[in-house]
């Protein structure tokens, strides 16, 4: 529950130093690439991993958190292994099918408002829309939730960003942020498929937000090789409103093995008074 990171007092803002603000909300946000269940990759493969993905999850303990890559099946088994969470999703291609961005919360502390799927690209409420060149279409999720305790709400909006095109990963960013509302503090989680210098991440750096996961902990993408020195293009970002207490990469290995091919990433923020 909430409650055991949410207790009053003041902590530190490890990332800027600061005094973080007693008595607001305090949540553990996670953003988590889940490698797709389709996905052929011997024995981590997904029907043979599943149970050490959702550990992992089960570990990193959650308020919110993001998945990506995901399929409808991986967020019906998660929701089943790890219990106490509602997901909004939508599948990115036309029908509900295809590859997702689950936004899961924890049902105890948190009320979800409202949500909804947006597309990137001159259509955002059609499903299926994909940008120019695009291999697939992009999604992003949108959760609006209310901290039970303290009556107070914020936003949060989990996404995957294009894989092979820069040009529209930039453009993502600047749609993504059009579609934040002005009058509530956000959650940014996801999967950008970007690195930090990239003009995808300046755009979000400069609409306001700011990491808080740091640059510097290392890659976050391994290609089942379990290295750290990857490519890190998996971000969680606060607007102003939060303050950061503590942020890090995951490396756990639950029973030894890897929850996927990517590692997942953990913020603990703070809802500033």
């Amino acid at each position: 529950m909430i409650s055991h990171r949410s207790a009053p007092g003041v902590g530190v803002d490890h990332r800027y130093g600061r005094p973080a603000v007693a008595d607001g909300p305090t949540l553990r946000v996670v953003s988590f690439n889940l490698r797709n269940a389709r996905a052929v990759d011997g024995w981590n493969s997904w029907p043979f991993r599943r149970r050490t993905t959702a550990t992992a999850l089960r570990d990193l303990d959650p308020d919110v958190a993001g998945l990506q890559e995901a399929y409808a099946c991986q967020e019906r088994y998660l929701l089943r292994a790890v219990p106490g969470y509602s997901s909004v999703s939508t599948g990115r291609a036309a029908g509900d099918k295809g590859e997702r961005c689950p936004l899961l919360h924890r049902t105890a502390g948190l009320r979800q408002v409202a949500g909804r799927t947006r597309w990137y690209g001159d259509d955002p409420d059609r499903p299926g829309t994909t940008l120019p060149g695009a291999t697939f279409p992009r999604i992003a999720t949108l959760v609006e939730l209310e901290d039970r305790a303290s009556g107070r709400r914020f936003g949060a909006v989990n996404t995957h960003f294009d894989e092979r095109l820069e040009a529209n990963r930039a453009r993502s960013a600047g749609q993504l942020l059009g579609w934040l509302r002005d009058d509530l503090p956000w959650l940014l989680i996801g999967d950008l498929n970007a690195r930090p210098d990239e003009a995808a991440i300046r755009t979000i750096l400069d609409g306001g937000f700011r990491m808080a996961v740091p640059d510097g902990l290392g890659g976050t993408t391994h290609q089942w090789k379990g290295g750290t020195a990857g490519r890190r293009i998996d971000y969680i970002f606060v607007s102003d409103g939060w303050d950061v207490l503590d942020g890090a990469v995951d490396h756990s290995r639950p029973g030894g093995r890897l929850p996927s091919d990517h590692w997942p990433i953990y913020a603990d923020v703070r809802l500033r008074n």
